[in-house]
């Protein structure tokens, strides 16, 4: 479609930007994080999307994926990652932190304790020591996948039944289910229909490790030791699916893979499958046309993301803002004007939103409601070529009113809804809203019958006046839209 391959475009040339001036390539760093639960030092491969995107957002949530054997699968993960969340201006996945795990004593980690009262130190090291620091460090959202291979698998399928709280979906690659004969498969058959798993997703990805030549369905009355490691992998992945819990599960069976070949696209897989929700559905003709309509199913999409989620989710700035301006460069200002509000109602506090509104109702030939935006972008941060727009704007008149232009706004208001009186009069030539049980604010002109609320983002006050007499005044703000209706002076 059109309108994501020329954001795609801009992307690349951002890209290449960043590229030119800077020759190394860095997808990572590696952080050392001291383990007094283990009593040894661990260290974590570390991919943060800022380190990839050409447009990062400073302020934004990540979910984080926790990968096992992280020295082992860290740079496949992140390609697979950057290239569903960010290449070509993707959103088939939400861009993510990722935490590679390096191994110290495999076995000693990744082998379950098989003391049914007791977990593994290693998964206390995670719960109680790796998932706070990452927390503690990073912009982290409520929203943790854990990725494990072999034995890395098998512990990821233990947690399912012996610390389901901790991760909200799994994907567990060619697991080694038949380890130790077993006892950790049964153990978890045995357990799994009676845990609470509502909203988990698990993935099961399945080599083929059967000997040369042998078909799989000759599998199930094979009981040869070389079989018994695939054996254990459909013996779990046939309860599953017929298991009644709320478990949200999916197998692939791999028939052109074998052990060491199969984390890579069992990734891919794995992660289509956990966020299978999250593309958009939106057609060419959505974004071409001149009406609203990609605004609005913007705004469904992401509100039903973030209730998927648990956390509150937005399309990124940068996109919305290219798919307002292309709508009103071609003069589609129906659509431009609710890409570029439903920007502001995303990210209230960016500059780029607010002053991009404002450029939009300067085109349009509307100064008064360019200042209102432009002056809601200073109180953010003082940048010269937004300070610069709005004296060219101002220096015609005056933007100090007068004691004459600030009384004919004074008198007794009632808000409606409440039914709470508002009065609001002069105190040293500055015109005062006094609420009861609340402090006194002053409303700040910004040009005549609009205000801001002084020290506060978001406020926008428009008054209606019959001649000079109020009828009303509308406070646009963070928390909604309220109308005041005149009483009395």
């Amino acid at each position: 479609m059109k309108s994501l391959l020329s954001f795609a475009a801009l992307l690349l040339q951002a890209t290449i930007a960043l590229t030119q001036s800077n020759q190394t390539i860095c997808i990572g760093k590696k952080e050392i994080v001291v383990s007094k639960i283990l009593n040894e030092n661990r260290t974590l491969w570390i991919y943060h999307p800022s380190s990839t995107s050409a447009f990062a957002e400073p302020k934004k949530q990540y979910p984080v994926l926790y990968l096992l054997d992280g020295n082992a699968h860290f740079y496949s993960t992140v390609g697979i990652v950057q290239q569903l969340s960010q290449a070509n201006a993707n959103g088939i996945l939400p861009e993510m932190i990722i935490v590679g795990i390096e191994n110290t004593q495999r076995f000693r980690d990744l082998s379950p304790s098989a003391d049914t009262g007791k977990l593994n130190p290693f998964v206390h090291f995670l719960a109680d020591e790796l998932i706070p620091y990452i927390d503690s460090n990073y912009a982290t959202a409520p929203y943790k996948i854990l990725v494990g291979h072999s034995l890395g698998g098998l512990t990821a399928i233990d947690l399912l039944t012996t610390a389901p709280q901790l991760f909200n979906a799994i994907i567990a690659i060619d697991p080694s289910m038949w380890y130790q004969n077993e006892f950790y498969l049964n153990r978890t058959i045995s357990r799994l229909s009676k845990q609470n798993v509502a909203g988990k997703k698990l993935f099961v990805a399945t080599a083929n490790t059967m000997p040369p030549g042998m078909k799989l369905s000759e599998l199930k009355s094979n009981q040869a030791p070389q079989t018994q490691h695939i054996r254990s992998i459909f013996k779990l992945t046939d309860f599953l699916q017929g298991n009644k819990n709320d478990l949200s599960f999916a197998y692939k069976y791999y028939e052109a893979d074998n052990h060491n070949s199969v984390p890579l696209i069992a990734q891919y897989d794995g992660l289509r499958f956990i966020y299978d929700y999250y593309p958009l559905q939106a057609t060419e003709k959505d974004f071409i046309d001149s009406n609203d309509v990609i605004a609005q199913k913007l705004k469904e999409h992401y509100a039903f993301i973030s209730q998927k989620m648990g956390y509150r989710q937005t399309a990124p700035e940068v996109f919305v803002n290219y798919l307002a301006n292309d709508a009103f460069d071609k003069k589609q200002y129906k659509k431009a004007e609710a890409l570029f509000t439903l920007n502001i109602d995303w990210y209230p506090n960016s500059i780029k939103a607010l002053s991009s509104y404002a450029d939009y109702h300067l085109a349009k030939n509307d100064s008064s409601n360019a200042i209102v935006f432009y002056k809601k972008a200073l109180q953010i941060n003082n940048q010269p070529e937004i300070i610069k727009k709005l004296e060219e704007l101002t220096s015609k008149k005056s933007n100090i009113p007068t004691t004459k232009e600030l009384i004919k706004y004074t008198g007794v208001y009632q808000l409606q809804l409440y039914n709470i009186p508002i009065v609001l009069q002069l105190k040293d030539t500055k015109l005062w809203a006094i609420v009861p049980g609340q402090d006194d604010e002053e409303f700040v002109w910004v040009t005549e019958n609009v205000f801001t609320v002084k020290n506060k983002l978001g406020y926008s006050i428009t008054f209606k006046m019959n001649g000079n007499v109020p009828v009303e005044f509308t406070s646009v703000q963070p928390n909604g839209t309220f109308t005041a209706v005149f009483e009395k002076k």
